[in-house]
């Protein structure tokens, strides 16, 4: 497909189908086919793409199609109009996409975290409320079938007194990986494994927990020659109520080799999950282990669920799918999206506090928006 680097005439396709247009922002990045499949399966239309990195060959982007691609967002928005925009870019660059986007009343669903700190999220949210438009933050590990099944059970105290939690996102060293890409680089994403992977455990218990995370005692490692991000974490986490927890992450194994796990543990109730299974994939079965100490669990106080997954190709599968229907939903209804701004700046306040802890070697209190 060739880039278009000079205005055309304009194109609106907006009443040739029912389905919303998209532009696609940041081609290069490692979920832009999947996600792209999954748009291939929604009431979406990807009319246009925009990729800043004239280096990277937008032909590879086998989903994509055969659709115009522009080296900047504002001439992309400027020549096709378009319903919302996919983001999938640096963090150092996503908060200024995503300014843009709301300045036009463009709704926006953008790859997490948004941005690189709590204090470069915060500007969005006046800009947000200025436009007729969302912005949805992928987080979608929270609409997994089991994430809703534990939200369910905490709601309704099968887990008694919660105490504690464990949250483990190891997964295949670097030496595996393309270090050279943007998403190792501390200016572009400023961290690594943490705010790559194990963010991903950080918002889902964020969303789970009905106390907020309090503060913050976190280490990191770096230990990959030429790589000046960390490739190894470990944070113990407080809440207001008093619950403690641990997040573990490393990029410690052999290749294409994960190892998980999310455990909640109460007084009156515990979990086990592994999410993601030995190797990356969301087909075939996962299980959520029980186990109460509630006399009407009293006859078979541990139990097993499986889950079996329905096989569909994109990020996260049909689960996944229907998280990004959601957001899809949201900007038809005006209702919230999955994952608000405000959901995302929880996650940078927790990430803010564990990277100065790692830096000061102190516990860190997390900013809680009032």
């Amino acid at each position: 497909m060739a880039r278009s680097d000079t205005p055309a005439s304009g194109v609106d396709i907006s009443d040739e189908t029912d389905a919303s247009t998209v532009g696609y922002v940041g081609l290069d990045h490692h979920h832009a086919e999947p996600y792209l499949q999954t748009l291939e399966t929604l009431p979406a239309t990807v009319a246009c793409a925009c990729e800043p990195n004239d280096a990277f060959d937008v032909d590879a982007v086998a989903s994509l199609g055969d659709v115009p691609v522009y080296g900047d967002l504002e001439t992309m928005l400027d020549e096709v109009t378009v319903d919302a925009v996919v983001l999938t870019l640096p963090n150092r660059d996503t908060p200024a996409a995503i300014e843009r986007a709301l300045e036009r009343n463009v709704d926006v669903y953008t790859e997490k975290p948004a941005a690189r700190t709590a204090a470069e999220l915060e500007p969005l949210f006046e800009a947000e409320a200025r436009a007729d438009a969302t912005v949805c933050v992928s987080y979608p590990w929270q609409g997994h079938p089991i994430a809703a099944q534990l939200k369910s059970h905490l709601e309704d105290g099968f887990f008694g007194d919660l105490r504690s939690f464990e949250a483990r996102f190891v997964a295949s060293q670097l030496a595996y990986r393309n270090t050279d890409h943007f998403i190792f680089d501390a200016d572009a994403s400023r961290g690594g494994i943490l705010q790559w992977l194990g963010i991903h455990w950080i918002q889902l218990l964020s969303w789970l927990l009905e106390s907020p995370v309090s503060r913050v005692n976190a280490s990191t490692t770096a230990g990959f020659d030429g790589v000046d991000v960390e490739d190894g974490a470990t944070l113990q986490l407080e809440t207001t109520d008093g619950a403690l927890g641990t997040v573990h992450c490393g990029y410690y194994l052999r290749e294409g080799i994960y190892d998980t796990q999310l455990n909640l543990y109460g007084n009156g109730g515990r979990s086990s999950w592994d999410p993601m299974g030995r190797t990356f994939g969301f087909d075939g079965e996962t299980e959520l282990e029980l186990e109460s100490t509630d006399d009407d669990w009293s006859a078979t106080p541990h139990r097993t669920i499986t889950h079996d997954y329905e096989s569909e190709a994109g990020y996260g599968g049909a689960w996944g799918r229907e998280f990004i229907e959601g957001f899809f939903e949201a900007r038809e209804t005006g209702a919230e999206p999955p994952v608000t701004l405000e959901n995302a700046l929880t996650v940078l306040r927790i990430l803010d506090a564990a990277y100065e802890s790692a830096a000061t070697d102190q516990w860190v209190a997390v900013e809680i928006r009032q």
